[in-house]
């Protein structure tokens, strides 16, 4: 086992609704034990196939407001009528554990999160086209067509932000878009500056 020793991140998977972030999250969080998964508070309703504390934290407008007076957010968001947040307490406990976390969130979420002091590696999520998009949207049934069309026009808005993340990952194969993931956390992983004390680790402590 190596006496090196690296320095924990966040990492975000950024996708227009319906791009497949959840479905990769779900596959790197089975084959990677020192990544926790940071689980949102949202005002939305659960769709049918939804669990609250496993899909998302679901609360109530005025819990939610309460959180963020008290600046319990990370990142939060107003989305499609909804709120969106991600729990301070939460990121800073797991990364204080050695942990890295991965969290799925929208474009402005990350924004956010990239104005502070905080490691951030941030990954877009990205079908192969817009048909494609509209396709795995539809075969959801939870959206209404005028639902539809604001996602729709959301990604489209979201498109022009990609030039602020690190990476880009085209999500066509599940599997493939998955180990391309896991590739970026390695490559990331990996970066001098996320050693902690080389010369002295390397010299025996000297």
């Amino acid at each position: 086992m190596s006496a090196f020793q690296k320095s924990n991140f966040l990492i975000a998977l950024i996708s227009p609704s319906g791009g497949g972030k959840t479905a990769i999250l779900n596959e790197v969080l089975k084959h990677n034990s020192n990544i926790s998964y940071s689980i949102s508070f949202t005002t939305r309703p659960p769709r049918f196939n939804e669990t609250n504390d496993v899909d998302y934290h679901f609360i109530s407008q005025a819990e939610f407001d309460e959180i963020k007076a008290e600046n319990g957010f990370l990142e939060n968001a107003r989305v499609h009528d909804f709120c969106y947040g991600t729990s301070r307490r939460f990121v800073e406990a797991e990364l204080e554990k050695g942990h890295h976390i991965l969290m799925d969130i929208d474009v402005r979420g990350a924004l956010q999160i990239m104005e502070k002091n905080i490691d951030l590696v941030t990954i877009f999520i990205l079908p192969p086209s817009q048909n494609e998009l509209l396709r795995r949207l539809k075969a959801r049934k939870t959206e209404t067509e005028s639902v539809l069309e604001r996602r729709l026009k959301t990604a489209e808005n979201e498109m022009r932000e990609i030039r602020h993340f690190d990476y880009l990952v085209i999500n066509d194969n599940l599997e493939q878009a998955v180990a391309e993931v896991e590739q970026i956390i390695a490559v990331e992983e990996n970066k001098v500056k996320r050693y902690k004390n080389i010369y002295e680790t390397y010299y025996g402590g000297k």
